[in-house]
């Protein structure tokens, strides 16, 4: 194994664990693993064709940043949480990718934005075509356009942290709940808006539309 990583390292790429890593933390964002599942390092090493030792090795810092819980019999599961702290989640990230939004607008290139309009309409179409789990791909891609061109790596990371986290509650209200064309058409709203570089706008609208999460589990909560 320490021989494979050194190969790794003079050819470049990213350790092993590191590449776990990152494809786990995807699957959480796109939902592919529900509230409470398991995942069991025997199963995702046999899965992932590796040993178990760098999927371990993902799968803490996972724990560690909470959008797994570690379980018994060298399993970890998505954590189960009550609406109250999901809704809440939601807030955090309403007003981060807010921010993000705002400082992004005045620094996005014209390709970028060009990009951002066609994402835009991807997910318009997923939702329009029923093909859920391609609008949680492309709705990522939308907003991490955006983030990314905030220059500012560490909120980048903060806001994809807590997408890990609250993934798996997205995938779950979007793949059942009915969707209204205001909301569908949000995305193309703030694609406009950065286009003419209406920063308050672009914001407001990003804070909406991760808002929706917020209200939808606050209803939950409530009933």
């Amino acid at each position: 194994m320490a021989r494979t990583e050194t190969l790794r390292s003079m050819r470049g790429e990213p350790p092993l664990s590191e590449q776990i890593y990152q494809q786990l933390k995807w699957s959480l964002i796109v939902g592919e693993h529900g509230p409470d599942s398991a995942l069991s390092i025997r199963t995702v090493a046999e899965k992932m064709g590796t040993s178990m030792m760098p999927v371990r090795e993902a799968l803490k810092r996972l724990a560690s940043e909470r959008a797994l819980v570690s379980s018994a019999n060298r399993s970890f599961r998505v954590p189960k949480l009550d609406p109250k702290r999901v809704s809440d989640l939601f807030f955090l990230r309403a007003n981060l990718e807010g921010a993000a939004t705002e400082l992004a607008t005045p620094r996005m290139t014209a390709g970028q934005i060009d990009q951002l309009e066609r994402l835009a309409q991807k997910t318009n179409e997923d939702i329009e075509s029923g093909v859920r789990q391609d609008y949680l791909a492309n709705n990522y891609s939308f907003h991490f356009t955006i983030y990314t061109g905030a220059g500012n790596p560490e909120m980048t990371s903060i806001i994809e942290g807590l997408w890990a986290q609250s993934g798996p509650y997205l995938a779950d209200v979007v793949r059942v709940m009915e969707t209204t064309e205001d909301w569908r058409l949000l995305h193309a709203r703030i694609a406009e808006a950065i286009r003419v570089r209406d920063a308050k706008l672009a914001r407001e609208l990003v804070e909406q539309d991760i808002g929706w999460g917020t209200k939808v589990y606050d209803q939950l909560a409530d009933s």
